[in-house]
């Protein structure tokens, strides 16, 4: 089963939550397609887009899912120290701002891909609670799945230190993602950075950082600055551009294929793994193993 056909029962569910006819609702889904690109367009200078209303969420997984999910999974399929994570038993995974659920599928089809059979736990990190119901099942809909998952849902907003500062135990996990989320914090960094030094400061010795985002500057720059700071050894890091692989058929889509806009296919990306450092000194090494 591939994204496209996890996501197409996942805007099954979403459809039928927007109000109107059918006529009424492609209309205010096409509309948010178009808000979201113009968002995307300039989130270095602002960021206003509210996930709460079910036509954006919709749009977003629509739109850009299928393509996020895919970079998860290519990138851990090529690096080794990714790899060899999900060859333990047990593996604890934080999604932080990852409500929409693109880190959670890229790692669920890498797992499927490679018949990896680890018990996992995937914890969704993210201010709008209502994603939440969009990935609390998706194991029901996955035919034949060999391991055991569990999703949690974590409401956190990092620009609020009320919110975040009580919350610990996901400071265990082996693995923290930030898929395409430091870039929707960015014009609000003055008061999203020192959730990130904390994160950063209180997450144990040997997790990894998985940062995935717009091929910017301004973006990876700023989790570079951070990882420096805070005893963040980067493993390896690219700038490329990826596509999605050809067993993603858009025709998986059914319906929405033939409504809406073409998805996001190809994305230029900038891609580092961060390790929190043993090593006591504040060295870092720079390697490239992907």
């Amino acid at each position: 089963m591939n994204c496209f056909q996890i996501i197409k029962s996942v805007l099954d569910e979403a459809y039928v939550e927007i109000p109107g006819d059918e006529a009424e609702k492609d209309q205010v889904i096409n509309d948010a397609l178009e808000y979201l690109r113009g968002e995307y367009s300039q989130l270095w200078k602002e960021c206003n887009i509210n996930y709460s209303d079910p036509r954006t969420r919709f749009a977003y997984i629509y739109a850009y899912v299928t393509s996020h999910s895919n970079l998860v999974c290519s990138i851990i399929q090529q690096n080794t120290v990714l790899g060899n994570l999900f060859d333990n038993q047990k593996v604890n995974v934080a999604c932080i701002g990852g409500g929409p659920g693109s880190d959670f599928l890229g790692i669920l089809k890498y797992l499927m891909t490679n018949k990896k059979s680890p018990t996992i736990k995937f914890q969704l990190c993210d201010r709008e609670k209502s994603w939440a119901e969009s990935w609390s099942d998706v194991d029901d809909k996955v035919e034949d799945l060999k391991f055991r998952i569990s999703t949690s849902y974590l409401p956190l907003d990092v620009t609020k230190r009320d919110d975040w500062e009580s919350h610990r135990k996901y400071f265990q996990s082996d693995l923290f993602t930030m898929i395409y989320f430091m870039s929707e914090v960015f014009s609000l960094q003055d008061s999203a950075e020192e959730y990130f030094a904390h994160l950063f400061n209180q997450a144990k010795t040997g997790s990894l950082f998985l940062f995935i985002d717009n091929n910017s500057p301004q973006f990876y720059n700023w989790f570079d600055e951070l990882a420096q700071n805070h005893k963040i050894e980067i493993l390896s890091r690219k700038e490329t551009k990826m596509t999605v692989p050809f067993d993603e058929e858009k025709s998986d889509l059914g319906k929405y294929f033939d409504k809406f806009s073409s998805p996001k296919l190809t994305a230029n990306v900038a891609y580092e793994l961060g390790e929190k450092s043993r090593i006591c000194s504040g060295m870092f090494l720079h390697r490239d193993i992907s």
